[in-house]
């Protein structure tokens, strides 16, 4: 652990941007994965939802790499390696205890493994359970993460952080999703109407027995 107010208050707000963006990707990732999911959001929705993510390829890119980042940016606090800064240099005693809850020992053994065979590389022989945990048990996790990490910064700046930005980021990517919806309807619309009808030579207005 490094002593040094400056060097900490650093680390604090690295860490800061660290966790914001774990749980930016986190969302991201959830929302369009729950949104394909019709006893969540129910059949019209679901509907709506998919259809849309099925018109655009790049939803599954989105995803993909939402899932990435979440998982290096959320294990930068815990890094294993000597040369890396991590939330144990802020206080080494709180991070001990942190890391030694049950629930957050699961979460971040199970993260790690992923970062290892399937994140950092790919392993040959890739293990037979490459999941990540649950919903429930990452947002306990950043429930659990959020506190530990408004502790460290009341005793080095006396300040709180309020992780709310994953809610702008559920009012921008329902905007997205809707106005795609919108958007690709009216455009297979417009195609539908110029070949069905501007272009019929049965229209009424070029039908010759009219």
């Amino acid at each position: 652990m490094n002593n040094n107010k400056d060097y900490q208050k650093e680390a604090i707000n690295h860490f800061r941007l660290s966790i914001i963006d774990a749980k930016l990707s986190y969302t991201l990732f959830k929302l369009l994965y729950q949104s394909r999911a019709e006893s969540i959001v129910g059949k019209q929705l679901f509907e709506k939802y998919f259809w849309v993510q099925k018109q655009h390829n790049i939803f599954k890119l989105i995803e993909h790499n939402a899932v990435e980042v979440f998982v290096v940016k959320i294990l930068h606090g815990f890094d294993n390696n000597d040369n890396a800064l991590t939330l144990r240099d802020i206080d080494e005693d709180a991070y001990a205890k942190f890391i030694e809850r049950e629930e957050n020992k699961h979460i971040l053994d199970k993260i790690r493994r992923l970062r290892r065979k399937s994140v950092a590389h790919f392993d040959k022989k890739q293990p037979t359970d490459k999941k990540l945990p649950t919903f429930k048990e990452i947002d306990t996790f950043f429930i659990n993460l959020q506190q530990f990490y408004n502790d460290l910064c009341g005793k080095i700046e006396s300040s709180v952080t309020i992780f709310k930005q994953d809610e702008d980021l559920k009012r921008e990517l329902e905007k997205v999703l809707k106005n795609l919806y919108v958007g690709e309807k009216i455009r297979l619309l417009n195609i539908e109407l110029e070949y069905d009808w501007e272009k019929n030579p049965k229209k009424i207005s070029k039908n010759e027995k009219c």
